[in-house]
């Protein structure tokens, strides 16, 4: 009984990070996605500097009217944070 149980408990903790690792979304952005944003970006009037994913989220650092923005990007790449980043 005893083996049984730690067998359980120990199959639980293994599968643990399988299931947590499965609710969030990759957002990494490949290349062409990258550009996808650049494009999209510029047209906005920012300056593109650095694309990553973060959080489950994309993260832009760009510059626009002199100052330096972290924006936050949704998959649909509407801006849904921008903070300084001064």
């Amino acid at each position: 009984m005893t083996r049984t149980l730690v067998a359980a408990a120990l199959a639980g903790l293994i599968a643990l990070p399988l299931f947590a690792s499965s609710d969030e979304t990759d957002v990494t952005p490949d290349a062409d996605r990258k550009a996808e944003i650049t494009q999209l970006l510029t047209q906005q009037g920012y300056e593109v500097r650095k694309i990553e994913a973060e959080d489950g989220e994309i993260e832009v650092y760009a510059l626009k009217d002199g100052q330096h923005l972290e924006l936050t990007l949704d998959a649909e790449l509407n801006i849904t944070d921008s903070e300084n980043d001064d």
